[in-house]
């Protein structure tokens, strides 16, 4: 069974990819073209990158990384353009893999499903997007902090540095969680980053990227941003309202993080902090991912578990997201954005509210709840089977 609708998501998928594959490559491209110029001091001068990227792709956009992520990307840009796409595609799917394999919280195989169905896991592939990268370290640091190695569970945080609007709450969690030596490792970690932007590109690096970031292009779409952003941007006073509602998000994930195991911290934390990022598209929501799985093994009381299974079924379909992404009618737009920033926030409510009580926590291999609350100390059992819950 699952065999088949893992199959049946990645045949959806695949036709809604191919239907637009006139916008593939676009950010593998902005990619490809930083590793050509990084170390000369050009990366972030719009008028040196665009034309590098119009001789592959019929648009360019203006590249949004730090230093660091463009000299890592230097190897692809020396190889043949057909064999760096190639090699890249193979990363992303890996990095996939990689989650499925890490993140603890439900079984694999359903896990993989999810991954199927996901189109925001598609998109990020068609376009060579490094989201994928994002999720990727955060499940391989979850894992490390679970295992007891803690400064370099905050090493691999630090990669998550490439996107920083995404990343707000990671201190928080290994804060709340009193992990400090891993708060050591991503200080370490971020600090080698810094250090090699400023070897690469100067010392006003900074002041030339947030120069670019000002330019319409941009950040052209924040009505279809799946945050808080997208969600208040028909409102009047939306800023406001956002500053206003993202602050009760960080102290919500604040006490997530303090009372319950660590992978539902982890859970929050993505799904909070795509919520706070400001700047954000249809392919992060790929980091909704683990807060889907959530409600099929969370023990929360009947009728809230069946509500937010359904509703995560909805979102683990492409529907809420071609919702956000369509042209067809406003009313589309903001019943997407519902869907989605909505059940994160739903999400987040209803776990601050189910948060245990009577000093047990929930074991995340069986679903059952445990006396003991250092998720470190659990034995893997048999995956929990989601038709069974």
């Amino acid at each position: 069974m699952q065999f088949g609708l893992g199959l049946t998501g990645l045949v959806v998928n695949l036709w809604l990819a191919f239907a637009n594959s006139d916008s593939w490559n676009v950010d593998f491209n902005q990619y490809y073209s930083a590793g050509k110029l990084v170390g000369t001091g050009r990366l972030y001068d719009w008028d040196s990158i665009r034309p590098l990227e119009l001789e592959r792709n019929a648009k360019a956009v203006p590249f949004g990384r730090i230093p660091a992520f463009a000299l890592a990307f230097k190897p692809f840009s020396a190889m043949p353009w057909p064999v760096a796409r190639a090699l890249w595609l193979c990363v992303g799917i890996g990095a996939l893999a990689g989650f499925v394999y890490l993140w603890p919280v439900s079984s694999r195989v359903w896990t993989a499903v999810a991954v199927c169905w996901s189109l925001p896991a598609t998109i990020c592939l068609g376009l060579g997007q490094d989201s994928i990268l994002f999720l990727f370290f955060v499940a391989l640091g979850l894992r490390l902090l679970m295992q007891g190695h803690d400064f370099w569970a905050g090493v691999a945080f630090s990669a998550c540095i490439a996107k920083p609007h995404l990343a707000l709450l990671l201190p928080v969690f290994v804060i709340a969680q009193g992990k400090w030596h891993a708060l050591l490792g991503g200080a370490a970690g971020g600090t080698v980053c810094a250090l090699l932007s400023f070897a690469v590109e100067g010392k006003d690096w900074p002041q030339r990227l947030l120069t670019l970031a000002r330019r319409p292009d941009f950040d052209p779409a924040a009505d279809r941003m799946p945050n808080l952003r997208g969600l208040l941007s028909f409102l009047d006073g939306g800023i406001a309202a956002e500053v206003a509602l993202g602050l009760v998000v960080v102290a919500a994930v604040w006490f997530i993080c303090r009372s319950q195991p660590l992978p539902v911290g982890g859970t929050v934390v993505l799904a909070g902090g795509l919520l706070l990022s400001h700047h954000a598209y249809v392919y992060d929501a790929l980091l909704l991912l683990p807060a889907l799985l959530l409600p099929f093994h969370a023990p929360w009381p009947d009728p809230w578990r069946e509500w937010l299974r359904k509703w995560a079924v909805f979102i683990a379909t492409p529907t809420a997201y071609l919702c956000v992404l369509t042209n067809v009618s406003i009313m589309f737009v903001i019943l997407g954005h519902i869907a989605i920033s909505g059940y994160a926030l739903v999400l987040i409510a209803v776990t601050v509210w189910r948060h245990p009580s009577d000093g047990k926590f929930m074991n995340i291999w069986s679903g059952r709840l445990e006396s003991d609350p250092q998720p470190q100390a659990y034995k893997a059992e048999a995956p929990l089977n989601l038709l069974e819950c």
